[in-house]
């Protein structure tokens, strides 16, 4: 039994040792290569793009028109006495040429003045109309002046008086800077309507009963109310007040009404004068008037 045993583990063992080994590759052959066919990439759909910030929804604006003053349009007449030169924010030096249209007036006389920012007066001087006696016409005259400082805000006045009665009827007046050196700059003047306008009464019409109703339109260069007066042959001021203008804006065209009292002892010429005032400077500004016949 024991010589079985042996032989059967030596058959195992020559049967072990004779089993072929698995081949060894040799020094000189290349390992095999890599495969190089690329391996297909899966194609990623991008995620959506969301905007954290919310949309904004305009809204059309809204537009709020600003009341505009209704400007006021009414038939002027021309002006009695136009101020051609120098125009309004003229700068002038001395002797300053100061020319226009006017009149008819007593004699033909037109009065000149300069005026300073405190309403003194630099200069004055008196000219006459180049037209015949009773008519309206041209006025050309240079008004020297002097003055301590460089420059200084004031008026070119002019006026006249009215034929036979030698009381002012007239007076218009152009704001210029007079300056002692320096280059002068003249502008134009434009503007060929009356500034004070009186619509009723009408010039020489008969009033009576101790009562006047007057109504007109002006533009005004400051905030000021008009004066109206009633002035008799004489010369006294027989009737006054004060009016506002009822204007859009200052220096626009607006209109007025009012109502005088008077007392006289018989029936007389007079006159109604509109005059208008300013405070830089303190001046008159413009005056119109017109001849009236008064009944007690």
């Amino acid at each position: 039994m024991k010589r079985l045993a042996a032989a059967a583990a030596t058959a195992v063992l020559l049967a072990s040792c004779g089993a072929p080994l698995p081949p060894t590759p040799s020094i000189g052959e290349p390992a095999p290569a890599p495969s190089t066919t690329p391996t297909p990439v899966q194609a990623v759909t991008p995620a959506p793009i969301v905007d954290g910030t919310p949309a904004i929804v305009l809204e059309p604006p809204e537009f709020v028109s600003s009341p505009t003053p209704t400007r006021i349009s009414l038939p002027l007449p021309q002006e009695r006495l136009i101020l051609e030169a120098p125009g309004p924010g003229s700068h002038v030096v001395s002797p300053v040429r100061v020319a226009g249209w006017g009149g008819p007036s007593a004699q033909g006389k037109i009065f000149v003045r300069l005026i300073g920012e405190q309403g003194q007066e630099i200069a004055r001087t008196t000219t006459f109309l180049l037209a015949p006696e009773d008519a309206a016409g041209l006025f050309v005259v240079t008004v020297p002046f002097a003055m301590s400082g460089v420059a200084e805000a004031g008026l070119v006045e002019v006026s006249f008086n009215a034929p036979g009665t030698s009381r002012l009827e007239h007076l218009a007046t152009r704001p210029v800077v007079f300056l002692s050196v320096g280059p002068p700059r003249i502008e134009t003047n434009l503007e060929a309507a009356e500034k004070l306008t009186i619509f009723s009464p009408r010039p020489d019409q008969v009033v009576a009963g101790g009562s006047l109703i007057v109504r007109g339109a002006a533009w005004l260069d400051e905030d000021l109310p008009l004066r109206i007066e009633v002035i008799d042959r004489g010369g006294a001021v027989i009737a006054s007040t004060d009016v506002e203008v009822q204007e859009p804006v200052v220096g626009e065209l607006g209109t007025f009404e009012a109502v005088l009292t008077y007392q006289v002892p018989f029936a007389q010429y007079v006159r109604l004068a509109l005059a208008e005032r300013g405070l830089t400077p303190p001046a008159l500004r413009h005056y119109t008037s017109i001849r009236l016949y008064l009944q007690p």
